[in-house]
């Protein structure tokens, strides 16, 4: 747990960050309240320990620069609300649509908040996958036969990317930021966990195994030219088991979104 109290509101906890930063985990939460009926349509599963891991994240943040992301959470199980699909899908009664709202009102006033101080950001959403790559997925939107493509069509598709204004601060291209030299996944990768895109896996080999990011990522991203970018982040199960192994994600993909954001926004964090 964080030691800055967190504000408990409708099932959902939220922590009041200072970082341009923005962290929801969707799919995290376990309590099941009689009062909140069942879905009956779409996914129930849970992404486990992608709460317990973005606890050992936010606390890391804190390690490494003194602050805290803007952090949401949904602590209601999958079955009773689905925090990363339109509402239509997401919710099954007034009770759990409370919930709902509240999550999202969150993350849209972290937003607003990370806009109006520093003009610009990153919204990250987490997840939790078990494909046989064992490999983290960073997600912009862009299918694997997108991230197939050659260079210079890949290059086309960047209005349609999450991070499609990322190229307002960063010197490097399009392509660089998603998955060369300079990339989240590239820098993970030199971190010590292996990810998709990056300069070593630029795309899965299984099409069926990678998750290119869904409705958070595509609602809070900048394709409508927010300076706010957006990156879904799917962890595979090794990475959010034990303790150990939470911890040791958490710093290197901390140190990681800190040079992320030195190279591309040109933001200083560890030193701020």
């Amino acid at each position: 747990m964080t030691n800055k109290p967190l504000i408990n509101k409708k099932h959902i906890q939220y922590l009041e960050g200072t970082l341009p930063i923005i962290i929801s985990v969707p799919h995290g939460g376990t309590n099941c309240p009689d009062n909140i009926s069942n879905r009956t349509n779409g996914i129930f599963e849970a992404d486990e320990y992608t709460k317990e891991l973005t606890f050992d994240i936010i606390n890391e943040f804190f390690i490494q620069t003194n602050s805290y992301p803007h952090t949401i959470i949904m602590d209601l199980a999958r079955i009773k609300v689905d925090a990363n699909r339109e509402e239509k899908e997401a919710v099954s009664c007034h009770n759990s649509l409370a919930s709902y709202k509240t999550f999202h009102n969150f993350i849209k006033e972290s937003i607003d908040t990370v806009e109006q101080k520093h003009q610009k950001g990153l919204y990250i959403d987490i997840h939790g996958q078990s494909h046989s790559h064992e490999a983290i997925e960073f997600g912009y939107l862009l299918t694997n036969d997108i991230l197939r493509l050659e260079k210079n069509d890949l290059s086309l598709y960047k209005d349609k990317s999450s991070i499609k204004t990322l190229s307002n601060y960063s010197k490097f291209s399009f392509v660089e930021q998603l998955k060369e030299e300079y990339s989240l996944g590239t820098l993970m990768t030199k971190n010590g966990f292996k990810s998709i895109p990056s300069k070593e896996i630029p795309f899965s080999s299984n099409d069926e195994e990678y998750f290119e990011g869904a409705y958070n990522t595509k609602v809070y991203s900048s394709i409508n030219d927010s300076c706010v970018s957006s990156i879904q982040i799917e962890f595979p199960y090794y990475c959010r088991k034990t303790q150990e192994n939470r911890k040791k994600t958490a710093k290197a993909l901390v140190k990681s979104i800190l040079e992320f954001m030195k190279i591309h926004f040109n933001l200083d964090i560890k030193s701020s």
